[in-house]
């Protein structure tokens, strides 16, 4: 049996461990206890073996985490008169620790009795304590790893008693409002802040999935405490989205941030450009996931994956910046800028979704603004027919021209006051401007001419426009006359193509 196991380990003198709370702390062979713990872990993979555990049980394998802890500390407080053995021992102990604490986090899956015993045992308090302990001994052996060789091997092995122990955590604080508070009391911030600064990765992203179990209610303490005194943590949860570390749980830290209600004041804590540009890009990364329906007819818009009062938000920063998506488009470098084209690529995709996010589409002030940008850019660099090729950047310019009309076409789309406002601030020609063959930028016209579509649409005002255009001139381009095609105007406006012969080449 399971406590037939473990008491192999342990000195017969004191009795075992199975005598609960109050029995004489025993005297461990963390060798034998090892290789026992080893035995047991394969054991606990099983879900019937989980259920075997009890309180009794939890009480023992707490004064084991204590024992082994105590031997630690008593070893290491002076590293550099530690003899062979006890290096050897302090090394075995170690390991032996980290498979208890392993132990401890099997059975706690997917069996809500064992985590309740764990609370209600004391384990999670010698757990934290297990976390800041090993985490003191692993910076100290690190800093001293020059003068004291033999300390740089405890540094791995005390990060495997964190991984271990803060993947423990993160089940036990899993839907446990109880546990969430005392964990939060017991690592908010300096814990957390430390920890987030780790040179592993792995416990960088059990550290965030804490941070996200304490904080995925909306309006806990929590939360409102790390939007008011966490803007380094946030920070730090932000910057771990990008490359190299791009972790899992941050991601999903910051996604539940940005669904509470949270988006506006992690964009101001980001400040800098590259933060912002990696929250921008959570975003668009959560926009991707299936929105759910039936959350949104249950609690209306605002429970909606991601809330509309983000983008609303993002509409008026770009309001805000449009001058910067003016000078991109029409030439000039503009490094901030990028983050405000990134906006705008964000919102041409939202506009899109019209049963979730209405009242970004139904934004009239917004649909003024693009359309206002697009006519100055268009003003000042017009779209030429025989346009030379690489005159203008695509990724400069033309993007960012498809992208204001992607707006457009989505906000006008069966919208009879939008189409009116997009006529009356001279938005038509502007799209009709657009429509030119391009082979470089082929998306730039078949958006134009989408966007035309939607204009028309039930429009009289707006299709009366199109029936009063008249044709002004011919244009050739060099590209037609070296394929021997010439345009010319024939009687009634109409055209006429003709062949001719092909320039030769020189």
């Amino acid at each position: 049996t399971i406590k037939q196991l473990i008491s192999s380990g342990i000195n017969a003198e004191y009795g075992g461990v199975w005598a609960g709370p109050n029995a004489a702390k025993p005297y461990i062979e963390w060798n034998d206890l090892s290789r026992v713990l080893t035995d047991l872990l394969q054991w606990t993979r099983q879900p019937e073996s989980r259920g075997k555990f009890d309180e009794v049980m939890y009480y023992s394998l707490k004064s084991l985490l204590e024992a082994a802890n105590l031997d630690v500390k008593n070893k290491v407080a002076n590293l550099s008169k530690l003899t062979q053995r006890d290096v050897d021992t302090v090394t075995v102990t170690i390991i032996a620790t980290a498979n208890l604490v392993r132990l401890l986090r099997n059975s706690v899956v997917n069996v809500p009795k064992n985590q309740f015993l764990q609370v209600k045992t004391g384990l999670l308090d010698t757990i934290l304590d297990s976390v800041c302990f090993y985490n003191d001994v692993g910076t100290k052996c690190h800093r001293m790893k020059h003068k004291i060789p033999y300390a740089l091997t405890y540094t791995p092995l005390c990060i495997e008693v964190i991984r271990a122990a803060l993947q423990l955590t993160s089940n036990l604080c899993v839907g446990n409002h109880a546990v969430q508070g005392a964990v939060w009391a017991r690592l908010y911030p300096n814990i957390f802040t430390t920890l987030l600064n780790s040179i592993d990765k792995q416990v960088k992203n059990y550290v965030c999935s804490i941070l996200f179990h304490c904080t995925a209610w909306s309006g806990s303490q929590p939360l409102n405490d790390l939007m008011t005194s966490g803007r380094e943590i946030v920070r730090m949860g932000v910057g771990l989205c990008q490359a190299p570390n791009c972790l899992e749980w941050a991601q999903l830290l910051v996604e539940g941030l940005i669904c509470a209600e949270r988006f506006m004041s992690v964009y101001e804590m980001c400040e800098d450009s590259t933060l912002v540009f990696t929250l921008l890009e959570v975003l668009s990364e959560k926009l991707k996931s299936n929105q759910n329906l039936a959350k949104k007819q249950m609690f209306g818009e605002i429970e909606s994956a991601v809330p509309v009062t983000t983008f609303l938000f993002l509409a008026k920063i770009f309001a805000k910046n449009r001058q910067h998506v003016v000078e991109l488009a029409t030439g000039k470098e503009l490094p901030e800028g990028e983050i405000t084209v990134r906006i705008l690529q964000i919102l041409a995709s939202v506009t899109g979704l019209f049963e979730y996010f209405t009242r970004i589409t139904n934004n009239t002030p917004f649909l003024e603004c693009v359309v206002k940008v697009l006519n100055e850019i268009n003003q000042i660099k017009p779209i030429r027919f025989d346009q030379p090729k690489g005159e203008v950047a695509p990724d400069s310019s033309f993007a960012i021209r498809r992208e204001l009309i992607k707006v457009i076409t989505n906000m006008c789309c069966k919208n009879k006051s939008h189409q009116d406002k997009v006529r009356l601030l001279g938005g038509v020609h502007t799209i009709l401007n657009h429509c030119v063959v391009d082979q470089q930028n082929p998306y730039l016209p078949q958006w134009s001419i989408v966007a035309l579509r939607m204009l028309m649409e039930n429009n009289l005002e707006n299709q009366e426009i199109i029936r009063n255009l008249q044709s002004e001139k011919v244009v050739n381009s060099d590209a037609m006359k070296q394929l021997g095609i010439e345009v010319t105007k024939m009687d009634g406006d109409r055209p006429r193509v003709a062949v001719v012969h092909p320039q030769e080449e020189q």
